[in-house]
């Protein structure tokens, strides 16, 4: 394996290979690219994502496809239109660029720009995000297999797998998952009720197939999966879709009241009750085994109670967070509201044991590259081995922590074998393959081909191995790569005029709050003594009310967003070359959103010079609804000349019905696409996009109107 010093004695050897500046006018800035073929990609990345995008969840996260399409137009000349997809496949190098993110995010906007050699620079606010990007640039030199992994793998297996077994008929079997439920007493009866969603575990569409239980004894049946209600050998009658919960409430089966499960306020509920009445066993192994589905037993039981008394047994020295789930500038009550106050709540006995006995076993590897791929795997690993985890019980598999954006309350969760292999998503050995499938493609990458499947490279020019290091590294050619855990509004490690390139894709306001879900993951890299300065303790959590994106709507949270955002944006024009390029995506519903973002490149001495919609992720999830925008805003900026006037920010009505005609332009061809899905939102969105970008610091009159005015109306396609 090459070592750092003979990566940056490659970068040495090569000094001399500066970059030669972007087209005085690029073929992105014309606006001559494949929209609609792009769009197509994007579908497909949605189900066939890059390997090293998969190696950990990360929220929001636009498609390689996205930038990668920018850079390759970036690089030609508005005359090279036709050499786009060959370029795109594998010519596009902007080597000796130095290209800076201001928001990292999940890294890929620093991925795609170092795969086609540029020098890149990040900076983040959120620790697991640089956590997570300095893996993914560093992973083209670790190697795919270190026998330290398997070892730590065979050694905790051995201690955990015998607590995830259960004998039937005689015959002891591997248990892949066990299934828990909320137990909650009735406010007016005081009865405990189990909070089912309904009596069915899973189904089988292909085999016309359902499993369900009793809802007083919990025996397991196997029916025909249009049977509506379960007669059981015990005497029970169960209708199966009618659960004790649905929709955050609660219905006695006793009395017949109901009740809110969550509290009102944060310090009003109860720590949750779980119970285990299930569980899906393996008969065979690997790929030739099957599944099926029992209730529990008293020895069942009493193997997680041993679990419990290992636990208890460690005492002081548990490798597990300790502190409170933060709650000053939260925009979503939950967790709390449901009781869990601590990030060590989330967990049962058998999975802290689990964690515990792993994440001490990861801090005994001597390889610094092994531990670093253990540490990854643990971190990612921790969203499918939790009582947030639900199960997908169509696809019988466990639904990770997260799936959705928000802490989602599970009131049946899924407890899964952490140590099974090959089958369960999830598992520890299965994200251990994932990781190293990653950096084997990060060897021998390839591309979605427009036309077919992935293809590799066929590029004429040598790429470098990564080399991470210092801001300085990079701007002197001895590293490719710098992640700062830090803000951007002050980028004082880089000088004025030594970016080529601003490629960023910035909070969208208040659309997602990215450190109230990744101090999830920061409380156990505290744990684990992995967590950068300055939140290497136990005590320091994410930067949630420092983070960029806004967690309410205020007229004060939005203003604090602008002038924050301003102090960005003017940060990197002050860093740009005088011909250098910035290039952002952003999407919002919100006219105020993007009147915020208007009035923040306005006076930052940047100017937009084109904008362009680029869809920005595959195939919707489960936070998609309709009406959800899917397609980005890409404005590309470059440096004002002269001085920034005075003024607020206006558009001239010619400008207004220019930026409108030529929304409509896109919409009418790309709307005709309908696998592609150019909606009414992706429209207003766009509009609102170009009229950012005609707009200027004035004064109002007869002639112009305020910006934010034109914002807030947006006709629809054909109505101006």
């Amino acid at each position: 394996m090459a070592k750092t010093g003979q990566a940056k004695q490659i970068i040495e050897n090569r000094r001399g290979d500066t970059f030669g500046g972007w087209p005085a006018r690029t073929l992105l800035e014309a606006g001559d690219i494949p929209i609609a073929q792009i769009a197509e990609l994007a579908l497909r990345e949605g189900q066939s994502s890059n390997p090293l995008y998969r190696v950990h969840r990360w929220f929001a996260r636009r498609v390689g496809s996205q930038f990668r399409s920018i850079l390759t137009a970036l690089t030609l000349p508005p005359d090279k239109a036709d050499t786009f997809w060959d370029t795109y496949l594998g010519k596009t190098s902007v080597h000796g660029a130095v290209v800076l993110d201001p928001f990292i995010g999940g890294g890929t906007s620093l991925v795609e720009s170092m795969r086609c050699n540029a020098r890149v620079i990040g900076f983040d606010i959120d620790p697991v995000a640089t956590f997570i990007t300095r893996f993914e640039l560093a992973a083209s030199r670790m190697e795919d297999q270190y026998p330290e992994i398997e070892q730590i793998c065979n050694e905790v297996a051995q201690l955990i797998t015998p607590l995830h077994r259960t004998m039937v008929d005689g015959v002891e079997r591997d248990v892949l998952h066990h299934f828990w439920v909320q137990v909650k007493q009735c406010s007016n009866c005081q009865s405990d009720v189990e909070l089912h969603p309904h009596f069915q575990l899973a189904y089988s569409k292909e085999k016309g197939l359902q499993w369900v239980f009793c809802k007083d004894c919990h025996a397991v049946h196997e029916l025909p999966i249009e049977r509506k209600v379960l007669h059981c050998s015990c005497g029970k009658r169960t209708t199966i879709s009618a659960g004790t919960h649905g929709n955050g409430i609660m219905t006695c089966p006793t009395c017949k009241n109901t009740q809110k499960i969550a509290a009102d306020d944060l310090d009003g509920a109860e720590s949750p009750t779980w119970k285990l009445f299930a569980q899906e066993y393996l008969v065979g192994t690997g790929k030739n085994c099957t599944r099926h589905f029992k209730r529990v037993e008293e020895a069942d039981q009493e193997l997680y109670d041993r679990a419990t008394r290992k636990l208890r047994m460690i005492g002081n020295g548990l490798l597990v967070p300790t502190r409170s789930i933060p709650r000053e500038g939260r925009s979503d009550g939950r967790p709390l509201i449901h009781g869990i106050r601590h990030y060590a709540d989330f967990f049962n006995d058998r999975q802290k044991l689990h964690l515990h006995l792993l994440g001490s076993a990861i801090g005994r590897v001597e390889s610094d590259e092994a531990r670093r791929c253990l540490e990854l795997a643990f971190s990612e690993h921790l969203t499918t081995n939790c009582m947030y985890t639900a199960y997908a019980f169509g696809y019988r598999r466990t639904s990770p922590m997260f799936s959705i954006h928000s802490y989602r309350h599970i009131t049946r969760p899924v407890e899964l074998n952490p140590w099974q292999d090959g089958v369960g998503r999830g598992t520890f050995i299965n994200t251990v393959r994932k990781i190293s499938k990653a950096i084997a493609f990060s060897k021998a990458p390839q591309e979605l081909h427009p036309e077919g499947t992935r293809v590799a490279y066929e590029d004429d020019f040598e790429r470098e191995q990564a080399c991470l290091g210092s801001v300085d590294d990079v701007l002197s050619g001895s590293a490719t790569a710098a992640i700062e855990t830090q803000s951007s509004e002050e980028l004082h490690l880089l000088p004025d005029g030594s970016v080529d390139l601003v490629l960023t894709d910035p909070p969208y306001f208040d659309n997602l709050s990215y450190s109230e879900l990744s101090d999830f993951y920061l409380a156990w890299h505290q744990a684990l003594g992995i967590a950068p300065p300055p939140y290497d303790d136990n005590v320091t959590s994410a930067p949630i009310l420092q983070n960029l994106a806004i967690t309410r709507r205020s007229d004060e949270a939005i203003k604090g967003y602008q002038e924050r955002l301003q102090q960005i944006f003017m940060e990197c024009n002050r860093v740009l070359k005088p011909n250098g390029i910035c290039v952002f995506t952003y999407h919002h519903k919100l006219a105020s959103a993007w009147d915020a973002l208007g009035t923040a490149l306005l006076h930052s001495g940047l100017s937009v010079t084109k904008v362009l919609p680029m869809r920005g992720e595959g195939q919707g999830g489960l936070h998609t609804y309709d009406g959800t925008i899917k397609w980005d805003a890409v404005l590309v900026c470059r440096k004002k000349k002269g001085v920034i006037k005075r003024g607020v920010p206006v558009i001239s009505e010619t400008a207004f019905k220019d930026a409108v005609v030529e929304a409509e332009s896109h919409f009418d061809a790309l709307s005709a696409h309908k696998r592609i899905g150019f909606k009414i939102p992706d429209f207003t969105n766009l509009a609102r996009a170009l009229v950012v970008s005609r707009g200027f610091l004035g004064e109002a009159d007869t002639s112009t109107r305020p910006m934010s005015d034109a914002l807030k109306n947006i006709p629809t396609p054909g109505e101006l």
